[in-house]
């Protein structure tokens, strides 16, 4: 019998049918028709943590720098032109002069970095700024029934997918438009407004 080197015997044809290939896509993109709304969903609802989490942790500084000082705080994050960098805008974190101030109150002063959105976030010392209207409907009645003085945060850049799982976490049993009622409240463009504490 005669001996075929390897190099000449005949190779099985490599490869894949246009059927293999056809049915190999349409797995694949019914998988990603299942798997990407998957990582979109569990990434919406870690951003809403992220802020549901800065909101408690702003919530207990102002809370505790009002019983200090008996003063409403501001803290901002600095903007990309470096305004809001100084003590001045950030009551909360860095020391103040004035009577009774016992912070800081936050481990570090507010940045961007505080958004899951990279975008600004700034405590407000009104409750009465643009972004809710006037106030915050607590009760989901037909009027705001807190405004004036007071302490909310505004986190920026905040898509509507993300501003509802804020809202369901604090505001699930508050009726009405769960945009303008409760402690979270968001104005469809973006901002969402969050009430921390009244100033009486």
């Amino acid at each position: 019998m005669e001996h075929v080197p390897p190099h000449d015997r005949p190779q099985a044809v490599a490869g894949f049918t246009l059927m293999e290939v056809v049915v190999v896509v349409a797995i694949l993109a019914l998988l990603a028709g299942v798997v990407v709304p998957v990582f979109r969903s569990v990434q919406q609802d870690g951003q809403a943590s992220k802020i549901l989490a800065v909101v408690d942790t702003l919530k207990k500084a102002t809370e505790k720098h009002f019983a200090d000082s008996g003063r409403l705080a501001i803290e901002y994050s600095p903007s990309p032109a470096g305004a809001y960098t100084g003590a001045t805008h950030h009551r909360l974190s860095i020391v103040q002069t004035y009577a009774n101030w016992r912070g800081p109150y936050l481990d570090h002063p507010l940045t961007r970095a505080d958004n899951p959105f990279q975008n600004a976030v700034y405590v407000y010392q009104s409750l009465a700024i643009s972004q809710t209207g006037g106030g915050f409907n607590l009760t989901g009645g037909p009027a705001d029934t807190h405004t004036g003085t007071g302490q909310c945060v505004v986190f920026y850049g905040v898509p509507d997918t993300v501003a509802k799982r804020v809202d369901e976490a604090l505001d699930k049993n508050i009726p009405g438009d769960w945009q303008a009622t409760g402690r979270a409240e968001y104005n469809g463009n973006g901002v969402l407004a969050v009430y921390l504490m009244s100033g009486q």
